[in-house]
């Protein structure tokens, strides 16, 4: 099981700022390997596994694209930088650089 997972609702079809975030997702999750999980929901969709709590929560008052952090708004409408997410996820690991 994954240390971190993080949840990304776009739109269906994703629109170029849902792509942007799926890919900027996908860039820093790669630095982590394993240690994240990455679920992406689309919007009108089935999804693909359970959500959490916390998305389950926020999904109807989310603005797309929006990204949660162990079932936690981290973002939505305006993009984080792969700065920030990255801040993020070495904060939920417990890695300090």
């Amino acid at each position: 099981m994954a240390d971190v997972r993080i949840e990304v609702f776009v739109a269906w079809p994703p629109t170029s700022q849902c792509k942007k975030l799926i890919d900027t997702v996908k860039k820093v999750v790669a630095e982590f390997g394993e240690r994240i999980e990455v679920d992406i929901y689309y919007r009108g969709q089935p999804y693909p596994v359970e959500p959490t709590a916390g998305f389950i929560a926020a999904r109807k008052t989310l603005f797309i694209p929006a990204i949660l952090v162990d079932g936690k708004v981290l973002a939505e409408k305006e993009l984080p930088t792969e700065e920030t997410l990255r801040e993020v996820i070495k904060n939920k690991l417990g890695v300090f650089t």
